[in-house]
């Protein structure tokens, strides 16, 4: 049996270093078992990062341009993820995504260790497997792949894992039923999702995360529901996280990344 890869608790949204040093002390001060790691996101966009332009949610969430090289040092406790979002209208298009990869992983390369593809239409684009594996052929990069509320819609829980089977290169799936909305993770409904990637022989090294609209009054009163059947379970915090401040920014807020972050612990120590 292939061992599956090593679960994370994931903050998204991080913009310098100085975010990272805090997360990581945050993440350090819990109980935390050996086996699961700190997952930290930076965001790329084609407005932010193929444009080089500011989008409307800020330097304070999003990098800019070449601003992407100094987001996070070095450092190989846990996963220092570019978290990859590439237009609809574009990612068909083969030339672009394998240019756009190549500038995120130029621009990351001193501290990226992974790379999350966001929002892909992997269900019908037959071409994708083999642009992950040509990526991580290249980069040695550990890749994140987000499962989103499209692909749920349209797939049952079965035809998902099927689909899956075809990308050899991915390392996760992110099952993710709001995507920056934060909007209220459904367990219910990404519950049969869960079970039925457990099940494949075929994704049993494939490590297994859930996204969309947590806290830590979310990870407190809905995960233990799934944890206790799940404890290697990996989960990711974005919106809930990054509130309006009193200059209309929308950086992390530590203190709601600290709790969350503190009530992950409290979770896994119960399973």
């Amino acid at each position: 049996m292939s061992e599956r890869s090593r679960p994370y608790i994931g903050v998204s949204g991080v913009v310098n270093p100085e975010q990272q040093v805090m997360l990581n002390e945050i993440f350090r001060e819990q109980d935390f078992a050996p086996s699961r790691m700190l997952a930290l996101g930076a965001k790329a966009t084609h407005k932010t990062q193929f444009l080089d332009i500011e989008n409307k949610y800020g330097h304070e969430w999003y990098p800019v341009g070449e601003d992407f090289s100094n987001v996070m040092v070095p450092d190989e406790s846990g996963l220092r993820v570019a978290q990859v979002f590439i237009e609809p209208e574009l990612a068909e298009d083969k030339v672009y995504r394998k240019e756009f990869a190549a500038r995120i992983h130029r621009r990351g390369r001193a501290w990226l260790n992974a790379i999350q593809f966001d929002m892909l239409p992997w269900d019908s684009d037959s071409s994708l497997p083999s642009f992950m594996d040509d990526i991580k052929t290249e980069t040695g990069t550990a890749i994140l792949l987000q499962a989103h509320s499209e692909i749920m819609n349209t797939h049952t829980p079965k035809e998902l894992v099927k689909l899956l089977g075809r990308f050899a290169a991915v390392d996760y799936v992110l099952l993710d039923s709001s995507h920056g909305k934060g909007v209220r993770l459904e367990v219910d409904r990404l519950r049969p999702y869960v079970d039925t990637l457990h099940e494949s022989t075929k994704l049993e090294h494939v490590g297994i995360g859930i996204a969309g609209g947590l806290n830590a009054q979310i990870v407190a009163e809905d995960l233990p529901n799934i944890t206790q059947k799940y404890p290697d379970l990996s989960w990711d915090a974005e919106a809930q996280l990054h509130k309006v401040d009193q200059w209309g920014k929308r950086p992390i807020d530590m203190r709601n990344a600290s709790e969350y972050v503190a009530v992950s612990a409290e979770v896994l120590k119960k399973v």
